[in-house]
């Protein structure tokens, strides 16, 4: 998984003008200009972009260089209003990696730790990777509720632009998806690097691809799985402490599933 603390959008509002018709007079005789016909306002979308519910695993698959591979992201249970969404991967294409606790863990890429404000968008608050355990200053905007074409706003180092509304890879695979789906697509782009995350609200991330290489992984299925219980309490709990350490090198960790995705050459 790539580190997050550099892919980190903050909301911005789109305007849209609004013509006024002209009116004049004069001569006997009055008319009134219908001039320019108002701007149409750009498709939308608003929801819950991310659908984190406790014990939720979203399920991708890809073959990316000749080598099938498996994703599962996992939300944990809340831990004081934190919930960390848990990224698993393992070769070949299987339904789940999310089979046990003790799979989940020994295929772990990494985790966010993740909080909703009362307007339905997602922050970040710390996150928990091969290089470190940290906290994310500002608990910083992952994703906002509603999301507009041609949205744009900085994230840290980086661009966000949503550049698709309408229908989106993956999406076939919601639960109870109707015939019409409607999702947004996302372009995440970093110096060296861009990346096209899907969401339907309702659902969550339906699609991620990464648009330098090519890697795609496409939602394959959404279940539940309460036996796996908490993974990442350390991304939910992570403080200043934690960064400070994991900037001396001491918050280093093992996840097998980083070190996968890292000798495909996947960010």
């Amino acid at each position: 998984m790539k580190r997050t603390l550099s892919t980190l959008p903050i909301l911005t509002s789109a305007l849209i003008a609004l013509s006024l018709t002209a009116c004049g007079g004069g001569g006997g005789g009055g008319g009134c200009s219908t001039g320019t016909a108002p701007a149409t306002p750009a498709p939308s979308i608003k929801g819950d972009m991310l659908a984190l519910k406790p014990s939720t695993g979203w399920n991708y698959q890809t073959t990316f260089n000749n080598n099938p591979l498996t994703i599962t992201l996992y939300s944990d249970p809340t831990i004081n209003g934190v919930t960390a969404l848990v990224a698993a991967g393992t070769t070949g294409l299987v339904t789940t990696v999310a089979t046990s606790t003790a799979n989940m863990q020994a295929n772990m890429v990494g985790a966010l730790g993740m909080t909703v404000d009362a307007s339905g968008n997602y922050n970040v608050t710390s996150e928990y990777s091969l290089g470190s355990t940290a906290a994310v200053p500002g608990t910083p905007l992952f994703v906002p509720s509603t999301l507009t074409l041609g949205q744009t706003w900085s994230a840290s180092g980086g661009s966000a632009t949503v550049t698709n509304i309408g229908v989106v890879p993956g999406e076939s695979a919601c639960p109870n998806a109707s015939s019409s789906p409607q999702g947004a697509q996302v372009t995440y782009t970093y110096p060296g690097y861009s990346e096209s995350i899907s969401y339907v609200p309702g659902c969550g991330i339906t699609d991620v691809r990464n648009t330098t290489n090519g890697a795609d992984f496409v939602l394959t299925s959404v279940g539940s799985y309460p036996a796996i219980g908490t993974l990442a309490r350390r991304a939910a709990t992570a403080t200043w402490l934690d960064t400070a350490a994991s900037l001396l090198g001491q918050r280093r960790n093992d996840l097998p599933g980083a070190h996968l995705l890292r000798a495909l050459h996947l960010p």
